[in-house]
């Protein structure tokens, strides 16, 4: 359900989710379902917007990097897996791969760098203490802000999951979908793939 109820909302309310709508507009290219969805709460979708943005385009990370991570976090989600799914191939995750990582298991064909990202996102969203040679693999691999941004997106890609499931959030139709991913690749220096 996309909850649309603008008339509960007070001027100031009103008046800031206009200027974080835009922000939306501009920085993620449209405003989707979820991000409509949390509209009712314009002080939560500024800052949940602000930190998809940094997640998404201001982290120290490649995009293949940022797919493998939320893809994982998003695995068991429709809503998550059909906006991140075809993201994550034009990043070059291949279907096997992406069968792989639905299932719950780190693909053995990536590289150490990307296997490393991969267990640790696996940690993360199963909620267990951080074992040694998981976070060893991690600071032979990553910069300490690397690791920070992929602990950040991983847990926001893990809300948005949550948001997604808990307030019953609608995809998008196919065409905004495409235009999504469409967009998401020229901002994040990818040609369009089949």
């Amino acid at each position: 359900m996309v909850i649309n109820a603008r008339e509960t909302l007070s001027t100031e309310d009103e008046a800031a989710l206009d200027a974080t709508i835009q922000t939306i507009a501009v920085s993620h290219g449209y405003v989707s379902n979820l991000m409509q969805t949390l509209a009712l709460a314009p002080g939560g979708l500024a800052a949940f917007a602000a930190l998809s943005g940094y997640t998404r385009f201001g982290s120290a990370l490649s995009e293949l990097q940022r797919q493998l991570a939320i893809i994982i976090a998003v695995r068991d989600v429709h809503y998550g897996w059909v906006h991140h799914e075809p993201q994550a191939r034009a990043a070059g995750v291949t279907v096997a791969q992406l069968q792989l990582i639905r299932d719950g298991r780190v693909p053995r064909d990536l590289g150490p760098v990307e296997h490393a990202l991969c267990d640790y996102a696996f940690e993360i969203t199963a909620g267990r203490r951080m074992p040694p040679r998981v976070a060893e693999a991690m600071h032979e691999n990553f910069t300490p802000r690397q690791i920070v941004d992929i602990a950040l997106l991983t847990s926001f890609s893990m809300a948005v999951a949550a948001l997604a499931l808990g307030l019953e959030v609608p995809v998008e139709p196919a065409e905004t979908l495409q235009f999504e991913l469409q967009w998401q690749q020229e901002k994040a220096g990818l040609s369009q793939t089949g």
